[in-house]
């Protein structure tokens, strides 16, 4: 991925990867790159990618933008190794296609997190099972044996006391064996590499080798942290498992106290009396946790019908032990199962960005003796606010700002619906009013009733300085005029999408020379402060007022400027999107203006 080197003139350099569509630079902290440079504009320059190259844009910036030591003054196509200056700052543009140790977290091996195996007292453990295999080894066989007859009766007892105590070690050493080779046939069979639904399926299939078991059941707790089954399987396999009602008391038994259970009559349980397990005829029940170290996050439970299938404390073992170790594969599962799931997520959002950065103009259009300026900073990851620029063949010009109900990605999906249906109808010749009626009826068709949409739009006569608008329930709009009056431009109808056959009134005004329109969404007026204070309308035309001799980028610099300066550090609440149109007065080109 490509790579912008930010050199600092007094400190160590930054790497930032141009991961998104576009990147904003500048003074400002609400850029994607910030450049703490007293020569920089609060909105300085952009890199954008057009296809497979990335493009350098300045946005108006007050001191400009030198490239490879000459002033730009167009876009550029950057290649590897240009360099960009902006003040004092030096960026550097670096494309490694291939960045060494990169690693798929998918075909990493899976790093098990520690655990120690803990059984219940009075359950038969591995230590203890090696200790009972021990103390028959060192069994006496009884004692002296007497001569004559007495000596050969005690002999013949003494060979049966060893022959017991040999069976007796034979057994035990079967069972230790036996309870090796599944701990090892655990352990290799949850090490290859497997989703958390193969892995819990391979643990039920486990848990049947392990104990006479015909029914088990594997539960997870969800991420709202209520506990849902993931495998219920039968022994053969073979028909539905049916509806297991597992009883309250074993899950509060298991999962919220850690502890084992085991019942080898639950018909004559005490403790299941009344229960589920009584009523659907369920003999024998085995329950152990899932968990590590502390943490417990669900259950193997197993149980069986019929009376010759008894589960007993070697049972319990074995499963505990089988719960223990299977316990660290599924945390494992689970963690890399949320971290896909949480890459693909961030790789949708990061697309939906893409989209939705795409919609927006790549730059303003040049119209003579007027300067045009956009901006929008999303608070979410992706935001709700449509602004855009969309040159008719009359060579009028519509400019646009919206703002969609609601925040993130669905106020996104619903910004791309009307971006589409304003290219649409905008190319068609017909007045503003007949437009924005036909958007609205659109929109009211097809987004859902509990939304709606803000806009104002305007029609500019670059010619006469004309501003056809409409606006539909947005914040009005500020026409600063150069004699120093304010106008307010709130004249049209209600928001779009609830009324499909509401009418639009359209306003008409004039752009004098020196005069500036200023089209924002509510994140500016509704900007707040640490004491919850918003900015408010008033506070923006101070602003306005005061700077309106500088250029469109010098103004739209200013209100940044003065909204990151009043909420003092406060996070945004709202997305922040400002158009600016600015005439230019009359013998001036670009008026100048430090940002």
């Amino acid at each position: 991925m490509p790579d912008l080197i930010v050199k600092y003139p007094d400190r160590a350099p930054d790497t930032f990867p141009l991961g998104r569509l576009r990147i904003t630079i500048g003074r400002s902290a609400r850029n994607d790159v910030c450049i703490p440079d007293p020569f920089a504009s609060r909105v300085h320059a952009e890199v954008r990618r057009e296809g497979d190259v990335y493009v350098l844009q300045d946005l108006g910036s007050a001191n400009g933008t030198l490239f490879n030591g000459g002033r730009l003054e167009h876009p550029v196509t950057l290649a590897p190794g240009d360099r960009v200056q902006i003040g004092e700052t030096e960026i550097e543009f670096r494309d490694q296609s291939a960045p060494a140790g990169a690693t798929m977290i998918a075909d990493a091996a899976p790093s098990f997190p520690e655990a120690t195996i803990a059984l219940d007292s009075g359950h038969r453990t591995t230590s203890g099972l090696l200790e009972a295999i021990e103390g028959a080894r060192t069994q006496s066989s009884g004692e002296m044996p007497r001569p004559g007859a007495a000596a050969v009766s005690a002999a013949r007892d003494g060979a049966l006391a060893r022959e017991r105590a040999v069976s007796r070690e034979n057994s035990l050493s079967a069972e230790h064996n036996d309870l090796l080779a599944l701990i090892s046939k655990v352990s290799v069979t949850l090490l290859a590499p497997a989703t958390l639904d193969e892995t819990l399926r391979q643990i039920a299939s486990l848990v049947f080798e392990a104990v006479p078991a015909e029914r088990c059941l594997i539960m997870l707790r969800d991420a709202e942290g209520e506990l849902k089954v993931r495998v219920a399987q039968l022994r053969d396999q073979r028909g539905e498992v049916g509806e297991i009602r597992v009883s309250r008391s074993i899950i509060e038994e298991v999962v919220k106290q850690g502890r084992s259970v085991l019942t080898s009559d639950a018909q004559h349980d005490p403790r299941f009396a009344s229960s589920t397990v009584t009523i659907q005829g369920i003999r024998s029940v085995l329950a152990v946790p899932l968990g590590v170290g502390d943490k417990i996050f669900g259950m193997i439970y197993a149980d069986s019908p019929l009376a010759e299938a008894r589960f007993s404390q070697d049972h319990l073992t074995v499963l505990t032990t089988l719960g223990s170790v299977a316990a660290i594969r599924v945390e494992n599962a689970r963690l890399v199962e949320e971290e896909l799931e949480r890459q693909r997520l961030g790789n949708e959002l990061q697309l939906a960005r893409e989209i939705q950065q795409r919609f927006q103009p790549s730059s303003a259009p040049t119209v003579p003796g007027f300067e045009l300026q956009g901006i929008s900073f999303p608070c979410y990851e992706i935001g709700g606010d449509y602004y855009d620029f969309i040159e008719r063949p009359d060579n009028h010009i519509v400019i646009a700002l919206g703002d969609v109900s609601g925040k993130g990605t669905s106020a996104a999906l619903l910004m791309s619906s009307l971006h589409a249906a304003m290219h649409a109808q905008t190319s068609a010749r017909q007045s503003l009013a007949e437009t924005i009626s036909a958007v609205n009826k659109y929109l009211a068709e097809t987004i859902p009733a509990n939304r709606f949409v803000t806009l104002f739009c305007a029609e500019l006569d670059p010619l006469t300085g004309t501003v056809n608008f409409i606006n539909a329930g947005h914040n009005p709009p500020i026409i600063a005029h150069a004699s120093g009056t304010m106008e307010q431009l709130a004249a049209g109808g209600v928001p779009l999408g609830i009324l499909p056959d509401a009418l639009y009134r359209e306003g008409r005004t004039q752009l004098q020379p020196g005069d500036a329109m200023v089209i924002y969404s509510d994140g500016v007026s509704e900007t707040q402060n640490q004491a919850g204070e918003e900015f408010g309308a008033m506070r923006l035309y101070e602003v306005i007022s005061r700077n309106l001799d500088a250029s469109a980028a010098g103004l739209r610099d200013r209100i940044e400027s003065a909204l990151t300066k009043f909420a003092q550090g406060t996070d945004s609440v709202d997305d922040l999107t400002l158009v600016i149109v600015k005439r230019q007065a009359e013998g001036v080109s670009v008026a100048a203006s430090r940002g």
